[in-house]
């Protein structure tokens, strides 16, 4: 008979769901034990580097003096957060320096140690992209595209009588121009005992404020609209001429001392000081709407005044250099930096010193009343921004020249891509595309009986590039001109510069600079006339109190160099001998005497 387990009998427990509750509570001890771990980790790490394991790293930031102030508040105010970037502790040292200054050290310091101002600097804040375009040819230079940090509109400071006569006729940038030229200009406005506008551009380190009016002024005079300006328009003539002006009366207006070069804050000064603008040397100077700011002037004494059209904006920019001596650590603590002033809570700082920050302007001021741009310019590109500074630097200065150009059969030797003679006509038609309105010039070839039994020949009389001549302009048919010539046969190289000599003295222009300019490639073939009978004419026909030298160009070799050297000499001119017209070498002498 089987036998049943009785009722008292136990029961086993089944190992399984132990088991199963057993690797559980191990999975979350593990796992409560490996987020103990990390965080433990996380706080060594962390505590390592709030102890600087890498030791401490300085970032040197340079700044414009305009903003330099401001970003080292910022600065100290950072350092204060004990930043900590690649497991250095970071500090932050800010040195002032004028943009022009930093620019010109970072080209002479391209794969260099630094040789300009202060430290050299990881983080860089000129006082325009301008500036930074300008290094444009420095390939790897700048790291990233820098974005601004604030911005201040480039206008006039200028008296209140003369600003609020300036807008009230809504003058404009291309105006400046013809109001500094024109004696009667601001009479015209209703400003009785002004005369003309008497305009302060200066130039050098800590003018940047100029560079950046000269680059409103050539978009107005060049249609260029918002812009921006094209290397076409920046060279062309009636910008040139535009800005050669105002460069030359600047210079009357305010000269540079002769220890150092006229700067933005110290024409502000002088015009500040004046006591009677009407009849002071000074009218108006080219600043940026913080430097007016800034200086604090009497609000009954100068103002700002906006130029109609599209306006230059000084835009701070916050550039992170790629120098071969900024290193990882502080080229990371250099973003994190510039991140850090642009947060909002820093723009008080900035805003507080005049400068316009996310849109927002400070309170109006007397002097500064802030008033809105409704068209920015959009900045033109390093080239650009070199040739315009190159025209307020050395300015056209209106002149009266006739150009004797040498057609003979040896200007057909091939130089490079093109003959002597269409390299030739290439620079001077590249020259002429520059030359001011205001120039007289003319055009004259010669070879041996060029025309009928004469050596020379007039291609265009010399006067006013502006006059009718023909169907068109003097400057059109001296275009024409240029681009018909062909080689002929020999050299009558004195015969012609008789001619031309005493052209130029029988039409001498009192108020200019006067000359002939002997472009040739060979000597004198004529043996009609002897050196010394050429020396002695010229002597002849020369005219006290109506000064015309003769400047020369060689091309090539020249037998005749020492009998041309003296006939330069003994009018004042120049001789300038370049081995080939092929090459920038011809361009600069043609631009040396017709500039």
């Amino acid at each position: 008979m089987g036998q049943h387990r009785g009722t008292q009998g136990t029961r086993g427990v089944s190992k399984g769901p132990v088991i199963a509750v057993g690797a559980v509570i191990a999975v979350v001890l593990a796992v409560l034990g490996w987020f103990q771990l990390r965080d433990r980790i996380s706080d060594q790490g962390t505590q390592a580097a709030q102890m600087c394991v890498e030791g401490p790293a300085v970032l040197d930031v340079t700044a414009d003096p305009d903003i330099a102030p401001q970003i080292q508040t910022l600065a100290d105010r950072y350092s204060q957060t004990t930043p900590v970037v690649r497991d250095h502790c970071i500090t932050v040292a800010v040195t002032p320096a004028t943009s022009q200054t930093v620019v010109d050290a970072l080209a002479a310091s391209a794969g260099k140690d630094w040789s300009g101002p202060g430290p050299a600097p990881a983080l860089w804040i000129p006082q325009s992209t301008q500036s930074i375009a300008r290094l444009s040819g420095q390939t790897g230079l700048i790291d990233g595209q820098p974005k601004s940090l604030a911005t201040s509109p480039v206008l006039l400071a200028a008296p209140v009588t003369l600003a609020e006569a300036l807008s009230a006729s809504k003058v404009g940038w291309q105006d400046l121009s013809r109001l500094q030229s024109d004696p009667n200009a601001l009479p015209g406005l209703g400003l009785p005992g002004w005369g003309s506008l008497k305009l302060a551009l200066p130039t050098g380190p800590g003018s940047d404020p100029s560079t950046q009016a000269a680059e409103g002024i050539a978009a107005a005079v060049s249609g260029a609209g918002a812009g921006p300006v094209t290397e076409t328009q920046a060279a062309s003539a009636p910008v040139v001429s535009a800005l050669s002006s105002l460069a030359i009366g600047s210079t009357a207006a305010f000269p540079p001392a002769p220890d150092k070069p006229a700067v933005t804050a110290d024409a502000l000064a002088a015009l500040g000081a004046q006591h009677d603008p009407r009849t002071g040397a000074l009218h108006a100077v080219a600043v940026t709407e913080q430097q007016l700011y800034a200086a604090e002037p009497d609000a009954n004494a100068l103002t700002a005044f906006l130029p109609a059209g599209a306006t230059p904006m000084a835009d701070h920019p916050a550039a992170i250099l790629s120098a071969r001596w900024v290193d990882e650590a502080r080229s990371r603590a250099a973003a994190e930096f510039a991140d850090y002033l642009r947060r909002p809570e820093q723009a008080t700082v900035i805003r507080d010193a005049g400068f316009r920050v996310d849109g927002k302007s400070p309170s109006a001021v007397g002097a500064v009343p802030f008033a809105p741009v409704d068209t920015p310019l959009q900045p033109a590109t390093g080239p650009v921004v070199d040739t315009l500074s190159r025209t307020l630097a050395n300015p056209v200065v209106p002149r009266r020249s006739t150009v004797l150009l040498d057609i003979s059969g040896s200007m057909s030797n091939v130089e490079g891509d093109g003959t002597r003679l269409t390299n030739t006509t290439a620079a001077l038609t590249e020259q002429l595309n520059r030359t001011p309105d205001s120039t007289d010039l003319g055009l004259w070839v010669y070879s041996k009986n060029l025309d009928g039994a004469r050596a020379y020949k007039v291609a265009v009389p010399t006067g006013s590039l502006t006059d009718t001549v023909g169907t068109g302009t003097r400057r059109q048919a001296i275009d024409t001109a240029l681009d018909s010539l062909t080689p002929a046969t020999a050299t009558s190289t004195y015969a012609a510069v008789q001619a031309a000599y005493a052209d130029a003295v029988q039409g001498y222009g009192a108020d200019r600079p006067n000359s002939v300019l002997l472009i040739t490639d060979g000597p004198n073939d004529d043996t009609s006339i002897t050196a010394r009978q050429l020396l002695a004419k010229i002597r002849e026909t020369t005219v006290d109190g109506k000064p015309v030298r003769i400047d020369v160009i060689t091309i090539g070799e020249n037998s005749d160099a020492d009998t041309l050297r003296a006939l330069a000499e003994q009018t004042g001119g120049s001789m300038t001998a370049v081995g080939s017209s092929q090459g920038p070498e011809l361009g600069a002498a043609i631009d040396q005497s017709l500039g």
